[in-house]
């Protein structure tokens, strides 16, 4: 990977960034600088030990969209055939390419959408700690250098309290694809959360191939993306964060999600992994006040040759906190897996409960998986567990399926499709639920063992 950070290099140092505040232009010159030392992860790097980033040896560097260049329309003299939308009744985003294509008016009572320029102009105070907060240093940190070396494509997002807050908060769906026939690159993007104390915002995310109906058929893409959120959760706070990965055979993505819960703010991630040929998402969530809770939940279903890294870090800094890391993985073909949960309890944030597990079926004798559960208790009276399991199906299960009259396929389909089930059931909407579950349906592997 030398070669390609130092021609990454090159490019980062022949960019011309947009005009920012100066506390921001000296963040980007200094994450610059962090790139330029530290290079890319390697396999000596811990946390890309089993991932590693032969995929962007073709990859060139894309350089910052200007900050208010929307994203083409229109390509090859044809409108953009984007993917339906997995959700009805909600705001649309498109981000294509790295960059926004238009914002949506119809927003839910209480949300704002804005690009990241007027963002900074509006909520600087804000935003400036969300900036300086990020770690840059060392090749584990390369994407997130990069990304601030190089965002100027972004938005934020202001949820207030909404005066008619129900149960259901409005729904925001970003909607993120590539173009077709462009050059393997990767892209940047930020995106930011600021919800009030009290505020609700159901969030979708939805990373899906544009062009054709099946993934990776022809036309497909090799492009990028690195994309970094950062969400601040005031007290009392409700964010709903659903994300459905199922791009093309070709793409990378390279996504981080970090937040910070206020007391009694409640956080609710449902994450699925079915497609890509690297998806690596990090996420990391700091409970700083009491009563603060999340609830984390994702699975990945992999064929082929795909690659699905999921780093979770869920970090216990005040009293009477609550946290879940529930993760299933179907794997086939030569696949394969990484999925590191830690938990992390604090000094002082006694009476936390945590629960960790994460459980996965190998269909394949060629793929593979890597489960490294973590769990750090530096406080009393804690409630805490944590398992971890990779095998293949119960073959007393499809001895029973099949003396109901199953053949040995369906059973085992059968088998698969409940145990990720699990996770859909899990899903916020009973419409969105089933699309999810459809589309690990149609991506299931057939077993081998």
């Amino acid at each position: 990977m030398t070669t390609l950070a130092e021609k990454w290099t090159e490019a980062l140092a022949a960019t011309t960034p947009s005009p920012a505040p100066t506390w921001l232009r000296e963040l980007r010159d200094k994450a610059g600088m962090q790139f330029r030392a530290g290079g890319l992860p390697h396999r000596k790097v811990e946390a890309w030990k089993y991932t590693p980033l032969r995929v962007l040896e073709g990859f060139e560097l894309a350089p910052p969209v200007p900050a208010q260049s929307p994203a083409p329309a229109r390509t090859a003299g044809r409108a953009m055939d984007v993917p339906a939308p997995l959700c009805e009744r909600a705001a649309v985003i498109d981000i294509c390419d790295g960059a926004t294509v238009d914002l949506p008016v119809n927003l839910p009572e209480g949300v704002r959408v804005m690009p990241l320029a007027e963002g900074l102009e509006r909520f600087e105070e804000r935003l400036r700690p969300l900036f300086e907060a990020v770690e840059l240093g060392g090749a584990t940190r390369a994407f997130t250098a990069l990304n601030t070396a190089l965002a100027q494509q972004g938005l934020v997002v202001h949820v207030a309290r909404a005066r008619n807050a129900g149960p259901d908060a409005g729904r925001l769906l970003l909607r993120w694809y590539f173009s077709p026939g462009a050059a393997a690159a990767m892209h940047h993007f930020r995106v930011f959360l600021l919800l009030d104390d009290g505020a609700r915002l159901d969030l979708v995310e939805q990373f899906m191939y544009a062009w054709g109906s099946e993934r990776g058929g022809t036309g497909s893409t090799a492009a990028g993306l690195n994309l970094l959120c950062q969400a601040e959760l005031g007290a009392g706070a409700v964010l709903e964060h659903t994300r459905v990965q199922a791009e093309s055979e070709q793409a990378v993505l390279l996504t981080s999600t970090t937040l910070e819960q206020a007391a009694d703010s409640r956080y609710t991630y449902r994450g699925f992994d079915l497609g890509a040929s690297l998806a690596r998402h990090e996420l990391t969530t700091r409970l700083r006040g009491r009563g603060a809770v999340a609830d984390i939940a994702g699975a990945w279903v992999l064929d082929g040759q795909r690659h699905a890294d999921n780093h979770v870090c869920v970090e216990h800094l005040a009293p009477g906190c609550r946290s879940e890391q529930f993760f299933r993985g179907v794997l086939g073909g030569r696949s394969r897996g990484v999925f590191n949960g830690r938990a992390l309890i604090r000094p002082g944030a006694d009476g936390s409960s945590v629960r960790q597990s994460n459980a996965n079926l190998l269909l394949s004798p060629l793929a593979e998986m890597d489960t490294k559960p973590e769990l750090e208790i530096y406080a009393d009276e804690v409630e805490a567990s944590h398992g971890a399991t990779v095998g293949q199906l119960d073959e007393a299960a499809v001895f029973y399926l099949r003396s109901r009259g199953l053949g040995a396929a369906a059973a085992r389909r059968m088998l698969t499709s409940a145990f990720c089930r699990t996770v859909t059931d899990r899903v916020k909407g009973r419409g969105l639920a089933e699309r999810i579950a459809e589309l690990m349906d149609a991506a299931m592997p057939e077993a081998e063992l």
